[in-house]
């Protein structure tokens, strides 16, 4: 089921409503609002940890009792101060919703702060079921060092938004993160609100992870396979393992505590030392091999793939995304690259291959974008406009900036020419 966000007066979002597919990518000019659409969407599909974190959270002496739905609305209120901002500067009117399923929806909204006229005061109005649900959990006995409650807990809030997805956040700007790699314990124990919320969840995930990385991909596998009874696609993650060497040009490891990308004959370089384009992808590399050797259900956001890559490597890293989101998971991307745009709209046109000649199609089955699940969103001057026409992406999206360049140069040769017949 497709789920739906509406946008009023956000950032440079003027108004819009978009339907989040299976795989969904937003494309535009700079500052023209694909963050805030990917934020937003980030910040409601998270609401499941939020009250997850509420109904297991066991209140301190330091802390006043409070009613479960007002705990949760001052949650998402800092949270939603910690992904946007100030709300003074932001417009009256201001709206965000999210429908997660029939009448099982959430709104945020301004409204005047009571006791001071002049600022706006974020507010949240939760559907009737999310509220039920809520209710059921006041004055609740608590269970929740138990595994088995806080498992039953997960799949009643699961069914609630009817959403198995674990929401997964890459932002942009996440080669820094990369250089600071033997900064970042102290970064994320320091109350530094220069991050935002975004890049601290994705610093904190990768924090989390790479201890697992030890022996690199090899040795997740391994493990994997000699400590568990799990069943592993070994078709995906060999694709992917071929896609990984393309573009890293060797293997990383967390060793020793530092973050390595190894090379050929037994050396190694330090992450932070790496290229700017290897920085930029190596997590996402790493997230993907992880998510899907676990069989994860993901809802990947991931802001510009493109970031620091040579238009090869971009096209491998379509290819990438693409493997992720065939079958168990879903995607949402931003990006400014006519290499992606071109090399989905590829992905795209494959589908109409009769399953006949499949096995000459010039990609693996594997990396084909969802026909029928599949979005592209242009944004632009404030709202978003449809990028798929016929089944494909819009030939301007993708050639756009080629065709002003292409009419620049014939235009100067035409000026050449009349300058040599003048002389």
């Amino acid at each position: 089921m497709k789920r739906l966000l509406k946008l009023k007066n956000l950032g440079p979002i003027k108004d819009c409503e978009i339907a989040v597919d299976d795989f969904t990518v937003l494309t535009g000019p700079q500052a023209s609002g694909k963050s805030t659409i990917a934020r937003a969407i980030y910040f409601f599909r998270t609401l499941k940890e939020d009250i997850f974190d509420q109904v297991t959270h066991q209140p301190s002496e330091d802390e006043y009792e409070n009613n479960i739905h007002r705990s949760v609305e001052k949650k998402l209120r800092s949270k939603f101060l910690r992904i946007f901002g100030s709300t003074w500067s932001m417009s009256k009117d201001m709206s965000m919703e999210y429908f997660y399923a029939p009448h099982v929806k959430i709104r945020a909204f301004l409204e005047p702060n009571r006791n001071y006229s002049y600022r706006n005061f974020v507010s949240f109005e939760l559907d009737e079921k999310i509220r039920d649900f809520l209710c059921r959990y006041e004055n609740h006995e608590y269970i929740w060092e138990q595994d088995k409650a806080r498992q039953e807990l997960r799949r009643e809030i699961d069914e609630l938004f009817q959403d198995e997805y674990e929401t997964v956040y890459i932002p942009a700007g996440r080669s820094l993160i990369t250089v600071l790699t033997d900064r970042l314990a102290g970064i994320m124990d320091a109350d530094d609100r220069t991050l935002d919320y975004c890049m601290r969840s994705y610093i904190r995930l990768t924090l989390n992870k790479r201890a697992e990385f030890k022996e690199g991909v090899s040795g997740l596998l391994d493990e994997k396979l000699h400590m568990t009874q799990a069943k592993i696609d070994h078709d995906k993650l060999d694709l992917l393992l071929s896609i990984m060497d393309r573009v890293l040009q060797g293997r990383y490891s967390y060793q020793m505590g530092e973050e390595r990308l190894n090379l050929k004959n037994h050396k190694y370089v330090k992450i932070n030392f790496a290229s700017s384009g290897q920085q930029e992808v190596v997590w996402v590399f790493n997230l993907l091999y992880y998510y899907l050797l676990e069989r994860s259900r993901i809802f990947l956001i991931i802001e510009e793939p493109e970031a620091h890559l040579y238009p090869d490597a971009q096209k491998a890293i379509t290819e990438a995304l693409g493997l992720f989101g065939h079958e168990r998971n879903q995607v949402f991307m931003t990006t400014h690259s006519p290499y992606i745009l071109g090399e989905l709209n590829n992905l795209l046109f494959a589908n109409t291959i009769p399953e006949a000649w499949s096995d000459r199609l010039p990609m693996p089955k594997l990396e084909l974008l969802p026909g029928l699940h599949t979005s592209v969103k242009h944004v632009k001057d404030g709202y978003v406009k449809e990028g798929i026409q016929d089944g494909f992406i819009q030939n301007e999206l993708i050639d756009g900036a080629s065709d002003e360049i292409n009419d620049e140069m014939q235009e100067l040769m035409e000026l050449s020419v009349k300058w040599d017949e003048n002389e």
